[in-house]
């Protein structure tokens, strides 16, 4: 059976996440299936289904490792232009869950994917904006247009909610409510969020004052002037107010704003299960690992009080004139 085209493995695949978990999810599939398609022609001659082998699938990874390629068609962020380790593992988990989806439909007799193991990433604390940050981004929004105001709202928004890229793209009108939005999430599953009251308000003055639409029925929340915007679309808002308010010393990507949100949350005393559910997180695992660098951060902060070099009187020891001293 071939893997790709019009009859293709792929294709029904996808058609069963699409009706599974949605659109949030379906374009990630697609775009790192179709990858793997495209190593396993070009590196093993591969083309049909039953042809893959687990040393195919390592023969992509390796590749994925040490060779540049394009991420959702641009040059990755890393100097070098290859794939990070955490990527790479992205793409496998895709490629896992397919072919071992092959294997429970009877499609394959074994499932090459199964001995396929991720490659150990090193562990990286993840930078969460400052006040200072925060206050940068936000003068830069000249809060007196429409779009500045638009683009203000989305900032907080982004910080209030800690809501993904994707599901801030598909909120409606009919999503905002008094004192929480309601966003569908991955697996086209709903949940609520709750909002600040003066984010209410700011969202209140964004619809009635700010939101100008050509047509009358656009029901998107946040528009511009091609109309409902997308996810590039904020993407690209936030790479300009990066650039506007001269910050280089840390990443603007949404990821971050979840991050700080979740962050600050817990810092000023907020319940892990509560926001493991705003987060739309499956379990509360997933949001431990999410927040790893927080409980490492919050012992920096106490690090003077409990260290060593707190109980010793080192002026005491430093001002002493050793033998070899010259005088």
């Amino acid at each position: 059976m071939k893997l790709d085209g019009k009859d293709g493995v792929l294709q029904h695949f996808l058609m069963d996440v699409d009706n599974r978990l949605g659109d949030l999810t379906l374009p990630s599939y697609t775009q790192r299936l179709k990858l793997l398609v495209q190593l396993l022609g070009d590196l093993c001659s591969v083309t049909e289904i039953e042809q893959v082998e687990t040393k195919h699938l390592r023969q992509c990874v390796q590749h994925l490792l040490t060779v540049p390629v394009y991420d959702h068609g641009r040059r990755t962020e890393r100097d070098d232009n290859i794939l990070s380790i955490s990527t790479v593992m992205g793409y496998m988990r895709v490629w896992k869950a397919f072919f071992s989806w092959c294997y429970q439909e009877d499609l394959i007799n074994a499932n090459p994917a199964s001995r396929l193991k991720f490659p150990k990433a090193p562990k990286k604390i993840t930078s969460a904006f400052t006040d200072e940050h925060i206050e940068k981004m936000i003068a830069v929004c000249d809060t007196s247009t429409h779009s500045g105001f638009r683009d203000y709202v989305i900032l907080l928004l982004l910080l209030d909610t800690g809501i993904r890229l994707a599901e801030m793209a598909g909120l409606t009108l009919d999503d905002i409510h008094d004192g929480y939005i309601k966003v569908t999430g991955k697996g086209r599953k709903d949940r609520e969020i709750g909002i600040h009251p003066d984010m209410s308000k700011l969202l209140w003055k964004y619809v009635q004052k700010h939101r100008h639409i050509r047509n009358e029925n656009e029901r998107a929340l946040f528009v511009g002037t091609k109309g409902a915007m997308t996810g590039p679309g904020i993407s690209y808002v936030i790479k300009r107010i990066k650039k506007d308010s001269g910050l280089s010393d840390i990443k603007l990507t949404p990821h971050v704003f979840r991050h700080t949100h979740s962050k600050m949350y817990m810092e000023n005393g907020g319940d892990l299960f509560k926001l493991s559910r705003e987060l739309g997180h499956s379990s509360v695992q997933i949001t431990k690992i999410y927040l790893e660098d927080f409980g490492s951060t919050e012992a920096r902060k106490d690090h003077n009080a409990y260290t060593p070099l707190s109980f010793i009187q080192l002026k005491k020891h430093t001002g002493k004139k050793g033998k070899d001293d010259v005088k």
